[in-house]
């Protein structure tokens, strides 16, 4: 048998796989030859195509047009290049195609018939589609974009002009009442009492206009300072005690006996109070309760504010936080406003680097949380430390403070004041490359020895200064570690308060060094499974999505909203357990998970394990155990 040429094989090999449809027609229009991508896509086997026409395999319709163009290419002897048209193929699927048709001739350049190649285009033609609509929505944002901030800057214009005439009018109405323009009956006096009440009710609305302005075009600016958080709320207590007097409503304070130094902007933070206090004394009706609660957590302090009020709507609160919306309340249940108060609280939470969200049931009350992160140990934080930064602050200066923390310093075969001491010396070294000298320089603060912590201060410096002083830390602390053998340890470094950008950042940062082992108290083990969650007041369970697990918790994902510090049991099973392991919970945070529009998917939920001794603690460890084995095996 005769060996087919080289030029033919690799023709025919070209043929056979090629994913495009490729075929020739004689002049008639019948198929010579079909590459198998053409016969398959028809359903039959290449030979069964041969010597048929479209008007065979495709609907009449169809086929005249093809014909159509088959006629156009072999009359004029000129290809069809990339024709795209939407197609339907013989098992009923819709697509696109791109077709290219050139004519063949003969060795007297006579056309005998033509070359034809489809190719399916369906994803490129979606992607153009895509990238159209992003265009066009793009445009739409650009308007909007603009229309938003001609918006802003026509309530910023109009809310400042406002504010001085309305200064005059308040200064002139305090005049009349105090008499200084002469006699004032009673009637008269009470008249202007009211008109003195509206006004204050009037700057209140201008300001929530600026602010609101002043968010939307990023002029918000955030002044840190170095305060007593319980001093904050303390200071406006007997104000909301007398509000709370006349309404008939009993209002308590449960605040941590000892200080809670943090670094905020204490005015924001007073209005953040202020403004979930007010709202809950408002629609709380006479003998109701209001509580504002404290907690302390690791690494953030949580601030509540609970009321036994006439509650929130199931569908109203997705949107509560939103701007200009006021949700359904009983009437008559206090003053209205035009719905930006929550907003600029959750901006303003936001902005400090916190997280803020609401639990409520109609009928039966609200509670509000909101978060603000703090320094790990408040040891560094007290005394001179404080008055120096407030009194740097107070000078127009921008203060930094490196808080460096060595985790599970007891696993590190060093002895603690040694590894101080060297910590410091490698902290000078640092620093001494990127301070200026004088009162702009560097100062370490006390440390404690105990916990391997300790802070530096670094007044009116840059954050690129700041950086580097911080990388150069790092690479010297691991370089320390690998000398003295300690080894499978990391160095963290995290930036708090939080900001987005720069020029948000305010007055002051802080960034918290973390050297050591773990992070957290314990290691958390990633556990991507379904669990189930039971309640102690009710037999039905809660199916749900596990995220971690270590020693002191789980985090775990929930389309539905639990309530904060309520007791929960939680049910796992491992892979070598046949009985699912169950151990009490309280959930400790809740974080809403948004999707757009600001609508609320599900939630963040993370739970502290209680009363884990024994036996339970021994299953825990046993399950943590195998789920960190699995995971290695995942990664292999």
């Amino acid at each position: 048998m005769k060996k087919e040429p080289e030029q033919y094989r690799l023709l025919r090999d070209f043929m056979d796989h090629v994913p495009d449809v490729i075929y020739f027609k004689d002049k008639k229009g019948r198929f010579v030859l079909v590459n198998r991508a053409h016969a398959k896509g028809l359903g039959l086997k290449p030979e069964e195509v041969i010597g048929k026409t479209d008007f065979d395999i495709f609907p009449r319709e169809r086929a005249k047009l093809m014909e159509r163009d088959d006629r156009k290419v072999m009359t004029t002897g000129k290809p069809i290049i990339d024709k795209v048209e939407r197609a339907t193929r013989p098992d009923g699927v819709d697509n696109y195609v791109s077709t290219t048709k050139i004519p063949r001739f003969d060795e007297k350049g006579r056309v005998i018939g033509l070359v034809g190649i489809t190719r399916d285009i369906t994803h490129r033609m979606q992607i153009k589609r895509l990238e159209e609509e992003r265009a066009r929505i793009g445009k739409k944002l650009e308007v909007l974009e603009e229309l938003n901030k001609l918006e802003s800057g026509f309530i910023s214009a109009v809310s400042h002009e406002l504010r001085t005439p309305l200064a005059i009018i308040k200064e002139a109405i305090g005049v009349v009442i105090d008499g200084l323009a002469g006699p004032v009956n009673s009637q008269q006096k009470d008249f202007l009492n009211r008109a003195g009440n509206n006004i204050g009710r009037l700057k209140n609305l201008i300001d929530d206009l600026l602010d609101i302005s002043r968010i939307e075009t990023g002029r918000l600016r955030l002044h840190y300072s170095l305060v007593n958080l319980n001093d904050l709320i303390v200071d406006s207590a007997d104000h909301f005690r007398r509000l709370a007097f006349d309404k008939g409503v009993k209002l308590q304070y449960q605040l941590p006996k000892k200080e809670i130094n943090i670094f905020v902007d204490a005015e924001r933070t007073v209005q953040i109070v202020n403004n979930l206090i007010d709202n809950a004394l408002k629609f709380t009706e006479e003998k109701g309760e209001v509580r504002v609660r404290v907690d302390i957590l690791e690494d953030k302090v949580r601030v509540a504010v609970f009321d036994t009020g006439v509650g929130i709507g199931k569908e109203d609160l997705p949107k509560l936080f939103n701007r200009f919306v006021q949700v359904s309340r009983v009437a008559g249940a206090g003053k209205k406003g035009v719905g930006l108060g929550l907003s600029i609280v959750k901006e303003l939470v936001h902005k400090h680097g916190g997280e803020i969200w609401v639990e409520s049931k109609s009928g039966v009350g609200s509670r509000f949380y909101f978060t603000l992160p703090r320094i790990h140990s408040v040891n560094i934080l007290n005394g001179d430390t404080r008055d120096r930064v407030n009194n740097l602050l107070n000078d127009g200066k921008r203060v930094y403070l490196i808080n460096l923390l060595v985790i599970n310093s007891r696993e590190i075969k060093i002895d603690t004041l040694k590894l101080i001491n060297d910590l410091k010396n490698i902290v000078e070294q640092a620093f001494r490359l990127v301070a200026s000298t004088g009162e702009g320089g560097f100062r370490i603060n006390s440390a404690d020895t105990r916990r391997a912590e300790f802070s530096v201060i670094f007044p009116d410096a840059t954050d690129k200064k700041v950086s580097l002083a911080v990388d150069f830390l790092k690479e010297k602390i691991r370089d320390y570690f690998i000398k003295n053998r300690v080894m499978n340890l990391f160095v963290n470094i995290g930036k708090f308060p939080y900001v987005e950008k720069e020029e948000d950042a305010g007055n002051f940062h802080i960034k918290n060094v973390h050297i050591g082992f773990e992070k957290r108290n314990f290691k958390r083990v990633d556990c991507n499974g379904d669990m189930e969650i039971c309640f102690s007041d009710r037999s039905i369970g809660l199916s749900v999505q596990t995220v971690d697990i270590s020693q002191g918790g789980i985090c775990f994902l929930s389309k539905g909203q639990l309530k904060t510090n309520k007791l929960i049991e939680v049910k796992l099973r491992s892979s070598k357990s046949k009985a699912p392991v169950s151990f009490k919970a309280r959930v400790a945070w809740i974080k809403p998970i948004e999707e757009s529009r600001g609508k609320v998917n599900k939630y963040k939920i993370g739970a502290e394990f209680s009363g884990i001794k024994g036996k339970s603690k021994k299953e825990l460890l046993r399950l943590i155990k195998s789920l960190s084995s699995l995971n290695k095996r995942l990664k292999l």
